[in-house]
């Protein structure tokens, strides 16, 4: 199923779905605004609650620790009513189009019983990549259904041609891993167990995958009793009618809030760095339209799709420009789609932001994601610099490895650097944008991997944006493998730099490198699928944050503070931010620092 690329909003005329057959009947009622913002914490409850069961119960460090995976609540239309706090911004949105799909896939509404749990990863089916299963369980009371409890993880392996199914290099999705259509994992409470063994059968690492599958299972379901308890305490008619309300009053606060901007059309355009298989640049673009109280964004000027895995799946595309909207626009609470309502996307199908079939998009899914955001922001800047902030390091900074002799396997993520705001700097050292799972530990990986050495974890000075306020700085970490290794990385910014902002610097760009056993050094592109010999050192280090604002407005106080924390060196302090300091002190030198901004 290919996405034909027509401009599309989520909901309708009546977007919660409460007047689907079989759903609850909400005609009736009226919901005090009391027991709405009740309701509202109360789901956001429920999806925390949900996240802490997938991550006990996990096997992977990739959920345990980093946490790469998202929960929610979602209507009978399923549009996102409750989310937990730490979900991954390119997982939450996707789940509209995902679960749709799966309940169309599946026979529709009619044919959902409780104890269903519904699961599919097909990128041409809504989803995002393949190694993001969603499972949604139908929550019914009294025969009425209420909604979803949903678990949106991304499994450390699927398949494919390379471990932990992450290679660029593949040209089409067959080789990216195994491909599941909109399916029942549960039918009426009955494991369809046919289905789970062909999809253990084809994934790496079986143990872990079973323990990593069972953990999301249990999260749906502490998502589904929990929902049938608050029924039980509200009323099934008034729960749901509270839920269809904050919806509403998202969209609204939406509305009033894009009705401040000024009408008109926006453009901007930022550049991926290759797609693993060509170091060409590609071009993201987008042209936002304010009109009234409503949005919409036109990615005509991209590029077509390409051979390499970086193609971005409509529902991406969709989700990471809500999510640039939002984050300049409403930012504060967490997200619903009452929020993205007045919000429009259109993208020409074949291109890279809404790619045919058999176009390979594991990598699409975060790092044209977030070019793509970074591209709407851009746009939204244009309209006025208060609103936006710097680029980030643009990338998940995927930094995999496999074991070629024990098949032992780890996929990590990286933080780099966040770009600075009006009122604060870029935060040092971690993953922004539309992917922000946590860094894993060094104790984690030496203890889980005994093939991998951590040699280097450290803070990267002068890394950050210069500007009034100051880009996040980048980490480096450097692995040596004792064993012969698969490494698979998945990054950005190496050729370009993350953007600055009303006069803020960019950020450092990426560097990666390979230290061969030999004593040579090999610089290496931002993405990678390349087998190591014993004793290979790899040096990762993500860019860094852009900055926000003139620098030499910067206080010469926080910039002696930043030398003194190591994020800016007595060079830089001078010859970016006009700022002169004692070298022994670090004191400022007021009347040489007055005479150099002079």
């Amino acid at each position: 199923m290919t996405d034909t690329g027509e401009t599309t909003r989520p909901g309708g005329s009546n977007p919660a779905g409460f007047d689907i057959d079989g759903a609850v009947d909400i005609s009736g009622a009226d919901p005090d605004p009391a027991l709405v913002e009740i309701v509202r914490n109360q789901l956001h409850d429920v999806a925390e609650e949900m996240q802490a069961s997938v991550m006990n119960s996990a096997y992977s460090p990739l959920w345990q620790e980093a946490g790469d995976l998202s929960c929610a609540v979602v209507t009978p239309s399923a549009e996102i009513v409750g989310q937990s706090e730490r979900v991954v911004p390119i997982h939450i949105a996707t789940m509209t189009s995902s679960i749709s799909a799966a309940i169309e896939g599946t026979g529709g509404h009619d044919a959902l019983e409780p104890g269903d749990i519904l699961l599919q990863n097909d990128p041409y089916a809504g989803n995002n990549h393949l190694p993001d299963f969603v499972m949604a369980q139908p929550i019914f009371v009294d025969d009425d259904l209420l909604g979803f409890a949903a678990v949106r993880a991304h499994w450390v392996d699927i398949g494919g041609s390379s471990p932990t199914s992450y290679s660029t290099e593949t040209g089409e999705i067959i080789k990216e891993g195994l491909r599941v259509p909109p399916a029942k994992l549960y039918d009426g409470g009955e494991l369809n167990a046919a289905l789970r063994n062909v999809i253990l059968a084809n994934t790496r690492d079986r143990d872990e995958r079973v323990g990593d599958m069972n953990a999301q299972i249990s999260g749906v379901r502490r998502g589904h009793d929990r929902l049938v308890e608050l029924a039980g305490k509200h009323g099934v008619e008034s729960l749901a009618a509270a839920m269809d309300t904050v919806l509403s009053n998202d969209e609204r606060l939406m509305r009033n809030r894009i009705a401040e901007l000024p009408d008109g059309t926006y453009e901007a355009a930022d550049y991926l760095d290759g797609d693993g298989m060509t170091d060409e640049l590609i071009r993201i673009a987008a042209s936002l339209e304010v009109d009234g109280d409503e949005i919409s964004v036109d990615f005509a000027g991209s590029d077509p799709q390409v051979l390499g895995g970086v193609n971005s799946p409509i529902a991406c595309t969709r989700t990471a420009t809500y999510y640039a909207v939002k984050v300049t626009l409403d930012p504060g609470k967490p997200g619903t789609t009452g929020s993205y309502r007045p919000i429009s996307v259109s993208a020409p199908s074949g291109s890279v932001v809404n790619p045919e079939y058999p176009a390979p998009v594991v990598a699409g899914n975060h790092e044209t994601a977030t070019r793509v955001h970074d591209a709407v922001l851009k746009a939204i800047v244009e309209i006025d610099p208060e609103l936006g902030f710097g680029a980030g390091d643009g990338s998940s900074n995927v930094f995999n490895y496999s074991s070629l002799e024990s098949g032992a396997l780890n996929y990590t993520c990286m933080g780099g650097g966040m770009g600075a705001c009006p009122g604060r700097d870029g935060i040092n050292a971690i993953r922004s944008g539309v992917g922000n799972t946590g860094i894993q530990m060094i104790e984690r990986v030496e203890e889980t991997y005994d093939f991998v050495t951590v040699e280097e974890f450290s803070l990267v000075t002068d890394t950050g944006g210069p500007g009034r306020n100051r880009g996040g700085c980048t980490v480096r970490r450097v692995l040596r493998f004792d064993d012969p290794t698969m490494v698979v990385t998945t990054g950005e910014r190496a050729k370009t730099q993350p953007f600055g902002v009303d006069g803020g610097e960019g950020g450092a760009s990426a560097v990666h490198r390979l230290f061969h056993p030999d004593g040579r050094e090999e610089t290496l592109p931002s993405k990678v699928t390349r087998e190591v010999a014993p004793g290979s050192r790899v040096h990762f280090q993500p860019a860094g944050g852009g900055g926000f604002g003139d620098p030499t407005e910067r206080p010469p106080e926080n910039v002696a503070e930043d030398v003194r924390n190591g994020y800016v060196s007595l060079a830089a302090a001078r010859e970016a931010y006009g700022v002169v300091l004692d070298e022994e002190t670090l004191e400022v030198d007021r009347e040489a620092t007055e005479e150099l901004r002079g």
